[in-house]
């Protein structure tokens, strides 16, 4: 490769791509810690969403206890006015109403204690679920830390790429680096340069014309692949 000026491209291009590939890795960082963050709102939302199906059971529970004090303040109304009644009629309905009282206390108290059973197998379950998802949050956390460190770290090392692309470009033949910028701009990916081998292009990996690879031996001016029109050389 007799051409200076593309053994100075060269140098460009590796440190163009070495400042993609931080880059990439760059935009990478909030994708991942958006994903974390997004896991984390579910995790929490789960045990939250356990927590208000617990306090439900322990609303219903104590709802079913004003019930039964409110039963049994009727029972005792209905056997305090049983001791007063001088009607045989009257006397027969409040002892009807005071056995359908104690029935409904009845059935009352036995859905409460099994809510209270229910309660408690829920409590277990909850507190054990909720260890659990704590344990993965605190990993998350970690992860989205360590992210946090890695973007600081990426952060100045493109900075410190970026200075050594410019410092890698000055004293670059215009018209070459005007070339290369226009081929970095066109192709999809790197190289932008590449070398002619046995007739074919590195980038795209076709066979050049004849005329291509024999002007690619020559400096002085940049030539190009005629397949995939990147800057080539031999």
């Amino acid at each position: 490769m007799a051409d200076p000026q593309i053994e100075k491209l060269l140098i460009v291009q590796h440190r163009d791509v070495s400042l993609l590939k931080i880059e990439q890795d760059l935009a990478r960082i909030p994708i991942e810690r958006n994903a974390l963050e997004a896991e984390i709102a579910r995790e929490e939302d789960n045990v939250e969403s356990a927590r208000q199906a617990l306090i439900s059971k322990e609303i219903a529970r104590n709802d079913l206890d004003v019930d039964v004090k409110a039963k049994e303040g009727a029972l005792l109304r209905f056997r305090t006015q049983q001791s007063e009644v001088k009607k045989n009629d009257e006397y027969q309905a409040l002892t009807h109403q005071i056995e359908q009282t104690e029935v409904e206390i009845s059935e009352l108290e036995e859905r409460e204690i099994e809510l209270m059973l229910e309660i408690d197998v829920a409590k277990e379950a909850f507190e054990a679920e909720k260890a659990s998802i704590e344990l993965r949050i605190e990993v998350q956390r970690k992860e989205i830390s360590l992210l946090v460190e890695r973007e600081a770290h990426l952060t100045a090392s493109a900075d410190e790429a970026r200075t050594e692309v410019e410092t890698s470009r000055d004293g670059l033949d215009w018209t070459y680096l005007e070339q290369y910028d226009r081929v970095k701009k066109m192709v999809k990916r790197a190289p932008y340069l590449a070398q002619i081998v046995d007739h074919k292009c590195g980038g795209c990996h076709l066979r050049v014309s004849n005329e291509v690879s024999r002007a690619a031996r020559d400096a002085g001016e940049p030539h190009f692949c005629d397949q995939c029109a990147r800057m080539v050389y031999a």
